[in-house]
């Protein structure tokens, strides 16, 4: 069971990733060198993955979101400068992963070798079963595709998609088993 400090930081790291991160309208790019303009155009495009990461979260995850933003703002500005400076040390990858939300981002690590590097046409319903599953059935996912050697991942990704909700369950059991 997580302790209070540790969902906070949860909360914290999904605020910074698409709170904080998500400006309605990037900033004017003056006249700079060619270095400044590529930073720019580097963090709009991170704005832009960012607004559009929050525009696939559901209400629900968006509401838990907006809570977190609210009590981050209550903390003193050396708890919330403490936050960032964790997340920054997170890698890049970790940074990103918590752009699929709270319950997805939060697994990430465990996560991450069965969705690092997802097909175009699989990413959709992959995001859509992946949302739709409970916790404890993402953690088991967790352990199923640390333990699956990397050859076998995009099996292993194309099975999950296949596999009707009411048999996932089952399916995720079986897999557990092997």
């Amino acid at each position: 069971m997580r302790s209070e400090g540790a969902g906070l930081r949860v909360f914290a790291t999904l605020v910074m990733v698409l709170v904080a991160g998500c400006q309605r309208t990037p900033p004017p790019m003056a006249e700079t060198s060619a270095g400044q303009q590529r930073i720019d155009l580097d963090r709009q495009r991170d704005q832009r993955e960012r607004q559009s990461a929050w525009l696939q979260l559901d209400d629900a995850q968006r509401q838990r979101i907006r809570d977190a933003a609210t009590a981050f703002a209550t903390l003193p500005a050396d708890e919330q400068s403490r936050f960032r400076a964790e997340f920054a040390q997170l890698d890049r990858s970790e940074q990103r992963g918590w752009l699929l939300g709270p319950q997805i981002g939060a697994l990430w690590p465990q996560l991450s070798p069965l969705l690092s590097y997802v097909p175009e046409d699989e990413r959709a319903p992959l995001l859509r079963i992946l949302h739709e599953m409970h916790p404890d059935e993402l953690a088991v996912l967790g352990r199923i595709a640390w333990r699956t050697p990397p050859e076998q991942r995009d099996a292993l990704r194309k099975q999950l998609i296949d596999v009707p909700a009411a048999n996932r369950g089952a399916w995720l059991s079986q897999m557990s088993d092997r």
